[in-house]
């Protein structure tokens, strides 16, 4: 009998075990603001025992969609004036919940030896696209901003048949399925973009709020430059006409991802008004340069152009100018000529009429000094 009650016991105590499943968040936040979100359903994960860890990384093993290495906050803290233990697992830091144990620790980097701040820790590990393939803890500022892991009660929900189960999404991303409502779905991208889903019971397929179906598989994916997600989650253009971009009165003509400024259409010269399209064509002119003809009074007055037929002589003053200048100069210069040459005349009958002065008074001196001679 006492074998009953003591089995019994332990089937009781089995029972009220608590049992816990991971939230990987991947907004990043300072360990303070992780804390408070963590706190609406559970705790910062701890990592106190070798099965806790490999829960959580086979938690971030089907969150993860590519290889890397990533950090994530975990419920590991130390206050201001409680200085580095390194003799000890823990190195002098306290789990969030309370709990004492440190099965599985393993440090990457050694605490920081201060005692002025609050100091946390954050877990770094290596992804290679299937697995956790390393990973150890970091001592940081509380300061610094990193994505986190919740620790929550219970165990997680799966969609009952009729529901939709959970997608296959593309992109980084979060996914929170509503803890007591497996149709609900909010989907928060990595864009900050979110996604509040329903399930549909009739397709199974989960819709927005309009009715429209999501494509999943890319509705975390970033899109071209140009290009912004819709409330489905597809790829459509921007229109940038929409910020007036261009300047310069220039007409702003959006393309697929990107637009083009081009220059407004030509204003006609004054005086002359833009042809209308509607009106008719303007009948040739039969009756010599001055057209008689009435005006139709069904024409549109917007269409009519103005011609100025009056006659006026050919104005021949940019020719007679260029004449006229030629001439005066023509004439300067002949002056000039006649000036040079009358002076050269001047100069040579005034040199031969001293030639024959010359010649005549040597002949009245030979003439007297021959008659000096005659007995």
């Amino acid at each position: 009998m006492e074998s009953w009650i003591l089995f019994l016991s332990f089937l009781q105590v089995v029972s009220c075990l608590d049992t816990f499943h991971y939230v990987i968040h991947g907004d990043e936040a300072n360990f303070e603001a992780a804390t408070k979100n963590c706190q609406h359903e559970g705790n910062l994960t701890s990592l106190s025992t070798w099965k806790e860890v490999q829960a959580v990384q086979q938690a971030l093993s089907r969150h993860l969609q590519s290889s890397g290495e990533y950090t994530y906050w975990i419920g590991l803290w130390r206050q201001k004036q409680e200085c580095v233990e390194h003799k000890a697992k823990l190195k002098g830091f306290k789990w969030m919940d309370g709990g004492k144990e440190a099965e599985e620790i393993k440090w990457k980097e050694e605490p920081e030896s201060t005692c002025t701040h609050d100091r946390c820790v954050y877990i770094s590990i290596k992804y290679d696209g299937t697995s956790v393939v390393d990973w150890g803890l970091i001592g940081s500022s509380c300061k610094k901003t990193h994505p986190f892991i919740c620790k929550v009660k219970g165990e997680k929900q799966t969609p009952a048949p009729k529901d939709c189960t959970i997608p296959t999404i593309g992109g980084t991303h979060d996914h929170i399925h509503k803890v007591g409502n497996p149709s609900k779905l909010d989907i928060i991208c990595d864009n900050t973009k979110t996604y509040n889903l329903t399930c549909n019971t009739k397709t199974l397929e989960w819709i927005t709020k309009e009715g429209s179906t999501v494509n999943l598989s890319s509705v975390c994916v970033p899109c071209p430059k140009g290009f912004e997600k819709s409330y489905t989650g597809q790829c459509v253009d921007i229109d940038e006409c929409k910020n007036q971009p261009c300047k310069d009165n220039s007409k702003c003509v959006n393309l697929k991802g990107s637009f083009q400024c081009k220059d407004s259409t030509p204003q006609p010269p004054s005086g002359i008004l833009p042809t209308d399209p509607h009106t008719h064509p303007t009948q040739p002119n039969t009756q010599g340069p001055f057209n008689t003809q009435e005006p139709d009074g069904t024409a549109n007055p917007g269409s009519i152009v103005l011609i100025d037929v009056t006659e006026s002589s050919p104005d021949y003053s940019h020719i007679y100018i260029p004449v006229i200048i030629a001439v005066l100069a023509l004439l300067l210069l002949l002056v000039v000529i006649l000036t040079i040459v009358a002076c050269c005349r001047r100069k040579k009958r005034k040199r031969s009429k001293n030639l024959s002065g010359q010649k005549a008074s040597k002949e009245s001196m030979a003439l007297r000094d021959s008659m000096e001679k005659i007995p």
